[in-house]
């Protein structure tokens, strides 16, 4: 009985034939194709073969995964132009990205965010992001904050990318609750930050910034300040004393009440840009950059404010936008003398660009605007 029950097994997997495959079964006609090939003399039915081939290649290469062959840093390049938490999220496509999250260099954490609950998950989310990222340095750390941001949180988050050596940094703060008082706790770190190359600062409304006498930015070469109060004469003098290697210098939108004067003296200096504010008329203005190529200057001021521009003889282009305040007007001859004043000392520019000069001449105002002029030095 054991025997016959065998037997009939045996049929039945002979009546069923080989198993189909079909990879099998396309690596036999291949080879079949090839064979007749040898016999056949028509040329067209070997192209058609040799296109036959390379398709089948080409749909074997195309289901590789060649972005995960890539090398470890192309990637991370590629990652870094994504929002964290889709940096992030690339940790569930394969083993092989389980970990590359840890690495990233450019960490931007955007915290403007309206609902409670968003918040409490944006600050979870970054504490978590942080612990779990790798013991390497920040090339770029950009931190953006809204109202509702614990500033404990915010103190934390900045002084990790100071001891991570952090190359550039922008902070931008959209809140009143982060007061001058919450500032003060990082000023030290942040301005005694000896990696920094880029520092970037945007408050508002404004925040009133001290700098601390031990300042020192040896390697700073780009500096934004914006919508920013300085506390006194000093502390703007400090700060631009203590970065030597200074190229780049923006005063945006900054007030200047607290002033007496404020000094832009620095050797490096290239390009520098003051504008979007009122000067207070008992401010003095002085610029003395010897090796300063673009200058952009655009303010509000009046009679009584001193300019005092010294050392441009490196100077390419200029962009000037001054302002009178009408209730300032007091002396047309002095107005008007002190905007000459400015200009004479930009007649070496090859590239000189004027806007919104307003004039008061017997009671009646004009403007003049858009004007441009370009000089070349053997004018």
């Amino acid at each position: 009985m054991a025997s016959s029950t065998s037997n009939l097994k045996i049929r039945w997997k002979l009546a069923q034939g080989p198993r189909y495959n079909p990879m099998a079964i396309k690596r036999k006609q291949g080879s079949a194709n090839a064979e007749n090939l040898k016999t056949s003399s028509s040329p067209s039915v070997f192209l058609f073969y040799v296109r036959d081939v390379k398709a089948r290649r080409i749909d074997e290469e195309d289901l590789a995964d060649r972005l995960s062959e890539l090398p470890d840093h192309v990637i991370l390049h590629i990652m870094s132009f994504l929002p964290i938490k889709e940096a992030v999220r690339t940790c569930l496509l394969s083993t092989r990205w389980k970990d590359l999250f840890t690495s990233i260099s450019n960490i931007e954490l955007d915290g403007v965010l309206r609902n409670k609950a968003l918040r409490n998950r944006f600050m979870k989310f970054s504490d978590g992001f942080l612990s779990l990222r790798k013991d390497i340095s920040v090339d770029r750390f950009r931190l953006c904050c809204g109202p509702g941001i614990d500033h404990r949180k915010i103190n934390e988050w900045i002084l990790y990318a100071v001891r991570h050596g952090v190359r550039e940094l922008d902070l931008i703060f959209q809140s009143r609750s982060f007061e001058t008082r919450h500032f003060t706790e990082l000023e030290f770190t942040v301005f005694t930050c000896k990696t920094l190359l880029t520092l970037r600062l945007f408050n508002l409304p404004s925040l009133v910034l001290t700098i601390p006498t031990h300042c020192c930015l040896p390697k700073l070469k780009v500096l934004h300040l914006t919508f920013l109060k300085f506390s006194d004469d000093e502390s703007i003098r400090r700060l631009l004393s203590s970065c030597n290697s200074l190229e780049e210098l923006l005063v945006q939108s900054c007030e200047l009440s607290n002033l007496n004067k404020l000094s832009v003296c620095h050797p490096t200096l290239k390009r520098l840009t003051i504008n979007g504010g009122h000067i207070d008329p008992i401010c003095e203005l002085e610029i003395n950059t010897p090796n300063l190529v673009c200058f952009d200057f655009g303010y509000f001021y009046c009679e009584e404010t001193r300019l005092s521009l010294i050392n441009l003889n490196s100077l390419s282009e200029a962009r000037i936008w001054i302002g009178f305040i009408a209730k300032m007007f007091s002396n047309f001859c002095n107005d008007t003398a002190s905007a000459f004043d400015l200009m004479r000392a930009l007649s070496c520019v090859q590239s000189f660009h004027l806007t919104g000069i307003c004039l008061e001449v017997q009671k009646k105002s004009f403007w003049i605007s858009s004007s441009s002029k370009k000089r070349n030095n053997s004018d």
